[in-house]
């Protein structure tokens, strides 16, 4: 986990097992946390409009309630994520419920069911909520707590606002079941601290007399919108687990007085201005090359500028332990290229010219000799960078590398290894 540790020199930020990321659209701080990689969101301290419980029409005044401080979890806790948890857990007798897909079996260990690795884990028994809460470090929130992430500090009687819930809200009952869905699904119905699914989708257990055994925020199974209202409750008790309750985590925050950080510039990724600048680069510092060849009309190179080459971890992995080389070609928009800047600079990649994205994409061809379906993405050995090189130079290959702009943790995984094969190949001292 070295390479997380590079995001915090920019921010110099850190608490408790919690990378910063920086504020998401709603303004709030978001986290890293590193234990199961979940996205955690700081809640500022201090009062909130509490609505108390009205089965029918809301219509009492809601009354300022304060709560301190407090990171809960932006999704609800994953198959995936609960599945690793039970590999170190030991003895899971009274952590899940096995009947309740999921969650399976895999030998003498756990594994979620293939394609259902993003979605919320319903499988946890309130034992397991504990456990798992207690295994990242946190708890589970109280009552009050959650409804202030899902609420805001105005009170919302939805995530959203006051109006009645709509399929791109949340996932509900509406107007028939649709079973489960992938955490996050739903952008349309974050909070105002930017949380998600805290309508349908599946209830969240909230604490209630010492124990994990209130359930808030409806689920896919819910037919009526009153579900769905922040100030909405139901129970569902320790041992039980079913398909349409899951769980998220909150966290003490151990500095509860200080003010929501200020938004600050987002690191850029350095970009060479040459395909020979590059490998000069790269051999003096003994670190392979990121390469990375688009078009102008390709919509998964549009999609990795804008998620994976802004992405705070791998920014700050490619800056500290690559050499990082785009290249551009307009391709079928030869005849209507992206614009310069007034300056001469790129409109897309700020940082180098087109002139110096077009020239590296023609250069970097030379080498590799040719790829299947931009972005043309592959991780080279800079000792091996000849004309022609192709399969030689190549420490990770093209079918390694997602075309997805969300694969991060792919993407990292294969630059440590295209490291520790470059040290192999090419000992200190002997170049």
């Amino acid at each position: 986990m070295r390479w997380i540790a590079v995001l915090l020199l920019a921010a110099a930020a850190r608490a408790d097992g919690l990378l910063y990321l920086g504020l998401n659209e709603q303004g709030a701080e978001e986290w890293y946390r590193e234990r199961d990689g979940a996205i955690v969101i700081r809640v500022p301290g201090g009062d909130f409009l509490r609505r108390p419980y009205e089965g029918k029409i809301a219509t009492e005044a809601p009354k300022p309630f304060p709560v301190k401080a407090f990171f809960i979890d932006k999704c609800e806790v994953t198959n995936e994520q609960f599945a690793r948890f039970l590999r170190e857990a030991g003895d899971t007798s009274n952590l899940l419920d096995e009947k309740v897909p999921g969650i399976v079996r895999d030998g003498e260990t756990w594994r979620a069911a293939p394609g259902r690795e993003r979605y919320p884990v319903t499988a946890a028994t309130g034992q397991g909520v504990l456990a798992y809460a207690k295994w990242v470090t946190g708890r589970i929130p109280e009552a009050a707590e959650w409804e202030k992430a899902a609420g805001g500090a105005e009170g919302k009687l939805y995530p959203w606002g006051e109006e009645r819930p709509t399929a791109a809200h949340a996932n509900f009952g509406l107007p028939q079941p649709r079973g489960l869905e992938p955490v996050g699904s739903h952008a349309a119905g974050a909070s105002p601290f930017g949380c998600l699914d805290m309508a349908g989708n599946a209830y969240d257990r909230v604490m209630a007399r010492g124990r994990p055994v209130m359930i808030k925020g409806g689920s896919w199974l819910s037919p009526h919108p009153l579900n769905l209202r922040v100030l909405d409750l139901c129970m569902q008790p320790m041992e039980v687990a079913e398909g349409s309750v899951g769980f998220r985590c909150a966290m003490d925050d151990p500095e509860p007085e200080r003010a929501t950080r200020k938004a600050e510039p987002a690191p850029a990724l350095k970009l060479v201005h040459t395909w020979k600048e590059a490998v000069e680069t790269a051999r003096a510092r003994r670190v392979p090359i990121f390469l990375s060849l688009h078009h102008d009309t390709c919509g998964q190179c549009d999609r990795m500028r804008a998620q994976l080459f802004k992405d705070p971890r791998f920014v700050a992995f490619c800056n500290e332990r690559l050499v990082v080389a785009f290249g551009m070609d307009p391709k079928d928009a030869e005849f209507d290229p992206h614009p310069e800047n007034a300056d001469g600079s790129c409109s897309q990649m700020p940082g180098i010219s087109c002139v110096d994205h077009q020239e590296i994409y023609r250069d970097a061809l030379f080498v590799v000799r040719v790829f299947v379906v931009s972005p043309g993405n592959f991780v080279l050995d800079p000792f091996a960078c000849e004309v022609d090189a192709g399969p030689d130079a190549i420490l990770v290959p093209e079918r390694d590398l997602p075309k997805s702009g969300t694969a991060v943790d792919v993407y990292l995984a294969a630059f440590a290894r295209a490291e520790a094969a470059l040290a192999a190949a090419h000992p200190a001292g002997k170049e």
